[in-house]
């Protein structure tokens, strides 16, 4: 009886992991909120963000990873069901999108409150350390690479 619930949990698991990979694969947006959390937590790190504001941002990351995959969830089961253009499954998508718009501005509301006062410190480390700089800027072409590349069928 226990193998068995552990298997199914492991299942369970498995199945939410697959569905992580195909939102990764098939969503522009989702590639471009998990490569925006990347990089604010390597900010945090080096503004020395207290613990508090590292977990509000833990959330943060959860809130909007998880309504843009509610929000691509939709519009799957919307674009299954519609076989033609219906204003009510348009209707359903931009509310979703909406919503993933609202957790988008209300994180980057709580980042701007966290980060503004320390950008001077992060301006000041990232120029006394022109190898950390340089590799920031250097993370941007594989950024964008994954952002605009990743997943896409060649």
């Amino acid at each position: 009886m226990m193998g068995r619930e552990i298997r199914k949990l492991r299942q369970s698991f498995q199945y939410a992991v697959r569905g992580i990979c195909l939102c990764m694969r098939s969503e522009r947006n989702f590639r471009i909120h998990i490569t925006a959390a990347c990089y604010v937590t390597l900010f945090a790190a080096l503004g020395r963000l207290s613990a508090v504001k590292c977990a509000v941002l833990a959330l943060c990351f959860g809130v909007m990873l998880g309504a843009e995959l509610m929000n691509t969830a939709i519009e799957y089961l919307c674009d299954w069901q519609a076989s033609g253009y219906d204003r009510t499954v348009r209707d359903a998508k931009d509310i979703a999108a909406a919503a993933v718009f609202v957790c988008a501005i209300a994180c980057a509301v709580i980042g701007l409150i966290f980060f503004v006062p320390v950008v001077p410190l992060l301006a000041a480390k990232l120029w006394a350390h022109k190898i950390l700089l340089a590799t920031l800027v250097l993370s941007a072409p594989c950024a964008l690479g994954f952002i605009f590349g990743f997943g896409r069928k060649r």
